[in-house]
This record gives C-alpha cells, sequence and structure tokens, in this order.
C-alpha cells in the first residue's frame, strides 16, 4: 500500500451515518464541530478520492474551523450496499446527504465534489439553496440527461442492463497489485493514485483472494433520466458562490456540451481549468484546493 500523504492519513477519523436503509461511512479531518465542507467523490471512487486534498486542508488555517468529511456512496467504499433488488436511483444519493444533514443538525455545508458526487452537488445547490453556501464541482455540470423523445429506449435499456448485471459475478485479483493494476487500466491517472482509490475500495477474502467492495449494481444503466429542461430548472435556482474546474485532459468535449446547454441558467458561474485527467483534484491538489478556498473567501466573482 502506498504511503504518500502520511499527514492525512495520521489523522483522518472514521465517520458513520445510520440512515432508514444502511450505514454511510466516511473520513473527517479538521474541527469536529467546525463548519462542515462535504466532500462528494464520483462513480466506483471512495472517500480516499479526497486523501490529496485532505493533506492541505489539515496544513491549512481552515482545519481549526471546519470539518472536512468525506463521504463513501451507497455501494462504494466502506458503506453499505442498497438492499438487494435496488438498482441505486441517481435522486436517492441526494436525499442520502440530505438525510445525514437533517441528523447531524447541518444547517448549511459547503460542497467539495467530483464528477458523479459533483452531479449530486449540482442537484442538491438547486434543490436546497438555503443549505448550500458553497460549491466548487469537479469535472462535471448539471446532469447527464435524456431528451423526451428517448424515454422508451432509456427505459429499454436500463431493463437490459438489470437483466444482464443478474449473471455478473465482482471479478476476483490474486494480490493487491493486480487489483491496482486494472483500477490504474480503467482510469486516467497513475498507478500510485489508483493504489490510493484501492486501498479503500478493496476487500481481502483469503490469502490470495481480493475483490473490490463496489456494488455490481452501480454498473447497471439509469432507466430514467431528466430532460435537459428539468436540469436547467434545477441550476436556476441554484444562488451559492458555484465554480467548475475542468482538467485540460479530462472530460472538457462533454463538459462544453453541458455548458453550452446551461451555462446561461448560472450566471454567476465561474469556470477554471487546471492541469491533469478527470481526477485532476487528485493530480493537482494544492491547485484544486486552491480554488476552493478563494471561493470561500469570496472570490469566485
Amino acid at each position: 500500500m502506498t504511503e504518500h500523504f502520511a499527514q492525512a492519513r495520521h489523522s483522518a477519523e472514521p465517520v458513520s451515518f445510520q440512515l432508514n436503509w444502511g450505514q454511510v461511512s466516511g473520513l473527517r479531518w479538521g474541527a469536529a464541530n467546525g463548519k462542515v465542507i462535504l466532500a462528494l467523490h464520483g462513480w466506483l471512487d471512495n472517500a480516499h478520492s479526497f486523501l490529496p486534498i485532505a493533506e492541505a486542508f489539515v496544513a491549512s488555517d481552515l482545519a481549526q474551523d471546519y470539518q472536512l468529511v468525506a463521504l463513501d456512496w451507497p455501494g462504494h467504499g466502506h458503506s453499505d450496499h442498497r438492499a438487494a433488488g435496488n438498482y441505486y436511483p441517481f435522486l436517492d444519493y441526494v436525499y442520502d446527504v440530505i438525510q445525514i444533514c437533517e441528523q447531524q443538525s447541518w444547517q448549511q455545508v459547503a460542497l467539495l465534489a467530483h464528477s458523479m458526487g459533483a452531479f449530486v452537488g449540482n442537484l442538491w445547490a438547486g434543490i436546497e439553496p438555503e443549505r448550500i453556501t458553497h460549491l466548487l464541482s469537479i469535472e462535471a455540470f448539471g446532469l447527464l440527461s435524456s431528451p423526451e423523445s428517448a424515454i422508451l429506449e432509456d427505459i429499454r435499456q436500463g431493463f437490459r442492463s438489470r437483466l444482464k448485471q443478474q449473471g455478473k459475478r465482482r471479478p476476483h485479483y490474486p494480490d493487491f497489485s493486480s487489483a491496482v493494476a486494472a483500477r490504474a487500466q480503467a482510469g486516467d491517472f497513475s498507478v500510485e493514485l489508483a493504489g490510493v482509490l484501492v486501498e479503500r475500495g478493496i476487500e481481502q477474502l483469503a490469502e490470495a483472494d481480493f475483490r473490490f467492495r463496489a456494488d455490481g449494481q452501480l454498473r447497471t444503466k439509469s432507466a430514467l433520466r431528466l430532460t435537459p429542461l428539468q436540469i436547467r430548472t434545477v441550476l436556476e435556482a441554484i444562488r451559492c458562490p458555484f465554480t467548475l474546474v475542468l482538467g485540460a485532459q479530462g472530460h472538457k468535449d462533454r463538459l462544453q456540451i453541458a455548458l453550452n446547454e446551461w451555462q446561461h441558467a448560472v450566471p454567476h458561474l465561474k469556470v477554471v481549468e487546471i492541469d491533469g485527467g478527470h481526477h485532476v483534484h487528485m493530480e493537482q491538489p494544492d491547485a484544486v484546493w486552491r480554488q476552493f478556498t478563494a471561493l470561500l473567501a469570496g472570490q469566485n466573482g
């Protein structure tokens, strides 16, 4: 296992939240009763996605007044899988974090979110504009959408993916290194950063038997998606300072389509490009952290 980000590792506090369906786990840094920064990771990642940024956080003055809480989404990392027969409808992720905030009496939170987690953040900031104080969205804007005319094909493909997934089992690996190599091949980052994610995303079943913790049902396709107009309506309700970080070698083409579609719905949006791929927050944590601290300081105009 990699020994990088030693300060963040040493100071990380495991946290868990018991919801009505199961347990959501995560890691916390900083002041236990401080203002809340929620870090929301991407699809098939886990809370270790924010270990590099946590290294910058614990070295900063903000750690005296804030707590950085990185969650494992349901079905990811150390969080429970949803019950059998559940296919992880996207809006339930938003409800999960709302439940956590209600349970913990977090009236206001700032969001530091990547990819799928940032899609959650985009929706949440419109749904509860009074709760979300700041939003830094990494490599995601708006939401994956479908036009109204695609409804039948979306449902058909979603159902087919569920049927196909029923016959699949999570792959097994003979050792930790093999799992890291597989994760690196599936991503756009180094073996070192893949190892950071795999540490929290793997379980050892026997001496030479490893498998990823992530629920296989996460790979099924959404049977229903919001339309572009519905997403615009949500984005228009966002009131908080909002910065979008693009990786120069990330999903720029896809993000530009989203910006063309919806940027006018968030006139105060600031767009920043940083050298790096889709996981730019892991590759360039100091640069991304500077953007977040500037956002908190009211410098996103």
